[in-house]
């Protein structure tokens, strides 16, 4: 039975929770979780059939074989650091976090645990992967949101940008992935997504967020060419009910969970 830890009980982590419970009860058990905001913890533990106790960050790690982080970016990095020096395996939401810290990646080496990062709403990543086995040339990514799932974020706030005013599309950011996660912490998880995967090219990777008024849908358009082929990709996919949060990326996440847990793997 894998012992599974949750830290982040807001909408994403309690989906996570429940998919846990509902599909995998026969091999993995919710036994602790964590939050900054007790009362969201104390909810999904209301929720949940076993009631999990909800603990601190260290006990919840020591307890569990498997950590699910499903917090923020800003919390990301810590806790995989400290579930891989445990030898524990963790399952990353919060992708654009592991670009603010490196401290993670020396714990992956030596850990016995394993790191876990969906592809999220970034479809094609299998193909990434596989280009990126030689050399890929060139890599970019736009991201086009409806305003108001960016209106919260630092680099709006910062800049004093009038999203509700605006009329057509409008490219608000251009920049490195590092960059955009800075600016958009809650929106572009996939633009780390793409950096880790292309590797040392992810340096250069170029990343666009557009405020679009009339969209009704997140839209992800990604091309990345290397010296075998060349993907091009564009994802639609509806905000979950964090509008910050395509469907697709929590959904991206169960299906790990499901690959975590299954005997048959498909896919790169």
């Amino acid at each position: 039975m894998v012992r599974v830890g949750l830290v982040g009980c807001g909408t994403i982590g309690s989906q996570l929770a429940l998919a846990v419970e509902q599909a995998h009860t026969a091999v993995a058990r919710i036994v602790a979780l964590h939050d900054t905001n007790r009362s969201h913890a104390t909810t999904l533990q209301r929720r949940l059939r076993v009631h999990p106790p909800i603990l601190s960050l260290s006990e919840l790690i020591r307890r569990s074989d498997l950590v699910l982080e499903a917090a923020s970016v800003d919390a990301a990095a810590d806790v995989a650091t400290r579930a891989l020096r445990a030898h524990r395996s963790v399952l990353l939401m919060s992708v654009g976090g592991l670009l603010r810290s490196r401290s993670w990646q020396r714990q992956a080496q030596s850990s016995r645990g394993t790191l876990y990062l969906p592809s999220g709403a970034l479809a094609g990543l299998d193909g990434i992967k596989a280009l990126a086995v030689g050399r890929i040339t060139r890599a970019s990514l736009t991201t086009r949101k409806p305003p108001r799932a960016l209106t919260d974020a630092p680099y709006v706030q910062r800049r004093g940008l009038r999203l509700d005013r605006l009329t057509k599309p409008t490219v608000i950011f251009e920049g490195s992935a590092r960059e955009a996660i800075k600016a958009f912490p809650q929106n572009v998880n996939v633009a780390a997504a793409l950096t880790l995967a292309v590797g040392r090219a992810g340096r250069r990777a170029m990343i666009r967020v557009v405020a679009d008024p009339t969209a009704t849908v997140n839209v992800h358009e990604l091309e990345v060419e290397g010296d075998c082929g060349r993907i091009q990709c564009r994802i639609q996919s509806r905000p979950s009910a964090n509008p910050k949060t395509s469907e697709l990326a929590v959904r991206s996440a169960i299906a790990t969970l499901n690959r975590i847990f299954a005997k048959v793997q498909i896919g790169t």
